[in-house]
């Protein structure tokens, strides 16, 4: 079986050379508190991002009612857009409720946060998974 270092031209810089060390991703432009465009949004209404001893952590607020549901807070997978990149432009994170698995693809489009949540039951309710698209604002 053959070793892979790439899987495509996209794995390898520009220059073709490799580069060195762990990679550390600049995260300040995810960093801070993001409220939903859609006020009367059912879905997430508030992602805090912060970091914490160099790992970008999120901490979700869902829309309920009379209070913001707390969904606490859980680590993330930063990604910058391309290999020779420093700067995070995207996140992935997973919340396990239990009852439901919810996964977070996040990413930067002209200051915007695009958010897609991936939401898959586990509790045999007969619900249907489903998927959201939403967009934050700071």
């Amino acid at each position: 079986m053959q070793t892979l270092k790439f899987t495509r031209a996209d794995d390898q810089p520009a220059n073709g050379t490799g580069l060195e060390g762990e990679p550390k991703l600049d995260l300040s432009h995810l960093l801070g508190t993001w409220w939903s465009t859609d006020k009367a949004t059912r879905g997430i209404r508030k992602l805090v991002l912060s970091e914490e001893n160099g790992t970008l952590m999120v901490h979700g607020f869902g829309a309920c009612l009379p209070e913001l549901c707390d969904w606490g807070k859980v680590p993330a997978v930063p990604y910058a857009a391309n290999v020779t990149s420093r700067e995070a432009m995207s996140f992935t994170s997973c919340y396990d409720f239990g009852f439901m698995e919810t996964t977070l693809a996040v990413y930067m489009k002209g200051g915007i946060l695009v958010l897609d949540s991936f939401n898959a039951f586990k509790d045999s309710s007969g619900r249907s998974d489903y998927f959201t698209r939403e967009f934050y604002h700071t």
